[in-house]
């Protein structure tokens, strides 16, 4: 029993020294805990030093205030209503101020960015624009900048089609912005197109006046100068005065004239074009400034179209044409007039050289030797004779006009209204057969050998022999109003020497005007008055003499003029 009491008293210490041990077990040791606490605190100082670091050392924020300056024209109305930043690298910062207001941004991090700084509307166009495409922040910055816009040469075309306008700008750009002038003087935004052709209809009487701007990647460009459009009246059509409507012409060359005006007072240019029967239209002259024209390769036999294109040079055109034609002209027969000895000249029809024709005979007295056939004129030597003159232009029946008694006369020459006679002595005389062709008239003497030349040494002419300039032969109708014309047969001038001769000569146009503009002064009825002709003649001679800056003894000695009627 004693045992059994024994043993139970062992169990229950056993058990309760294991409780003991588990539970000793289970309580952690306080030098553990205490490890525990302290390496966390060590971590925590060490992280605030690596943040207090960072803080110092990498991760730093600076502040940028810029102060602007908008550079603008003063007659300029744009939208623009903010101004907008922009700092893109690593970061992107972004953002908007009012007008006028200096930009501060603030909390910038370290670093390299692009600086964008725009005057921009609602829709985001900036009129006005500053880039830095290197901006380094490290530290606090202030910054003084123009906003400006980027300059362009504009090359701007336009034409009209009658009242509607169009405006070409410079090709390859986003956008295009008009702007129109109004009451104030002010240039505000009036059109804008994605379309580099322009079309304004209906223009207003009072006319536009318009600056023009290109868009590119949604920047504006620096504005063009002003231009001012206004409503273009086309010019009246011209009014053709020679040649009249089916007139038949008997000449391959023609005076085209003409008279023109412009409703707005602009200076007018033309173009001439010329139809031959049922041939392509042909531009015989453009852009000239004149009212008149000498063009001298019709053909003949046939019937032509003349348009005239009267152009202001704003686009405006008119356009009048007259018909008219050319008269049919025979084939032209060629003669041979042949020396015949005592027998005077024979006369041969050779148009068929393989068949020639004997047509009429001139009878001289003398030995004949020579023949010059000069302006319908035949010259006949009559060798140690004389000289004889016949007239020709009716070939088949030629008259003889004169012979004239040279004794020793040994050969003739003609060149340019010169007949030089030669004599056996070496002698040469010198006569003008310019204004008189059956009588010749004595100059004097040369000593000149060769005096065949066209250019000839004349070295002892007795009488200085005066040159005559023909302006206008035949019926010319020259226009004095709208309504009136004279037609003026002969417009010459006698001028002092070749030298004259050649200046007037390639004054034509000048000289031509001179008359127009004299003519222009006087009523259509003055025209019929001799003292008043006379009176031209004197105006002309002293305007010319001015315009070529001679006088009466070294110039232009005298003025002819002529007229038939007046209508």
């Amino acid at each position: 029993m004693a045992e059994e009491n024994n043993s139970e008293n062992k169990n229950e210490n056993k058990l309760e020294y294991e409780s003991l041990i588990n539970q000793e077990e289970k309580k952690p040791p306080q030098n553990r805990e205490r490890l525990i606490i302290i390496t966390t605190i060590i971590a925590i100082v060490v992280l605030g030093i690596v943040i207090i670091f960072s803080l110092l050392f990498f991760g730093r924020n600076y502040n940028v205030t810029i102060n602007y300056e908008i550079v603008k024209s003063q007659d300029l109305q744009e939208p623009y209503n903010e101004i907008k930043v922009e700092l893109i690298g690593a970061n992107t910062y972004e953002a908007s101020f009012p007008i006028g207001e200096s930009i501060e941004l603030t909390s910038i991090e370290e670093g390299t960015y692009q600086l964008n700084i725009m005057a921009v509307d609602d829709s985001g166009l900036a009129y006005y624009y500053y880039n830095n495409p290197e901006f380094f922040v490290n530290e606090d910055k202030t910054l003084t900048i123009n906003l400006e816009k980027l300059p362009l040469k504009y090359q701007i075309d336009y034409r009209w089609d009658n009242n509607d306008l169009y405006i070409t700008l410079p090709q390859d750009y986003d956008q295009y912005l008009i702007y129109r002038k109004n009451s104030d003087g002010i240039y505000e935004p009036f059109r804008t197109s994605t379309q580099n052709t322009v079309i304004l209809s209906s223009v207003p009487s009072e006319g536009l006046d318009l600056k023009f701007a290109v868009v590119k990647n949604n920047m504006v460009y620096d504005f063009s100068e002003n231009y001012y459009f206004q409503k273009n009246s086309p010019p009246n059509s011209p009014i053709i005065l020679s040649p009249s409507a089916n007139q038949q012409l008997s000449e391959p060359n023609v005076y085209f004239v003409w008279q023109a005006e412009d409703p707005d007072g602009d200076s007018l240019i033309f173009d001439l074009y010329l139809i031959a029967d049922s041939e392509q239209e042909q531009l015989i002259a453009e852009n000239i400034n004149t009212y008149f024209y000498q063009f001298d390769s019709l053909k003949m036999g046939k019937s032509y179209t003349l348009r005239i294109v009267a152009k202001d040079q704003k686009g405006g055109e008119s356009t009048s044409q007259v018909r008219f034609s050319t008269k049919v002209v025979p084939d032209e027969k060629v003669y041979l007039y042949s020396p015949s000895g005592e027998m005077g000249v024979t006369i041969y029809e050779v148009t068929d050289p393989n068949n020639p024709q004997e047509i009429a005979t001139i009878d001289t007295p003398g030995n004949v030797t020579d023949v010059i056939n000069h302006d319908n004129y035949l010259y006949i030597l009559r060798h140690m004779d004389g000289l004889s003159i016949a007239e020709i232009s009716k070939p088949n029946s030629p008259r003889l006009l004169e012979n004239l008694n040279l004794a020793g006369i040994n050969g003739i020459k003609i060149a340019n209204g010169y007949l030089y006679a030669r004599f056996e002595n070496g002698q040469v005389s010198v006569y003008s057969i310019k204004d008189n062709p059956r009588n010749p008239e004595f100059l004097g003497y040369t000593d000149i050998k060769f005096y065949g030349a066209l250019e000839p040494e004349i070295r002892y002419i007795q009488t200085q022999q005066d040159l005559k300039v023909e302006i206008i032969k035949g019926e010319y109708p020259v226009r004095v109003n709208l309504n009136n014309r004279v037609f003026v047969t002969e417009y010459s001038l006698l001028v002092a020497n070749a030298e004259m001769k050649e200046t007037v000569e390639n004054s034509f146009s000048q000289v031509f005007d001179t008359l127009r503009l004299i003519f222009s002064t006087y009523n259509p009825e003055d025209f019929k008055s001799n003292e008043t002709i006379a009176e031209i003649e004197n105006k002309l001679l002293s305007a010319l003499n001015e315009l070529f800056q001679t006088n009466t003894t070294n110039g232009i000695k005298e003025v002819t003029l002529d007229v038939s009627r007046v209508e």
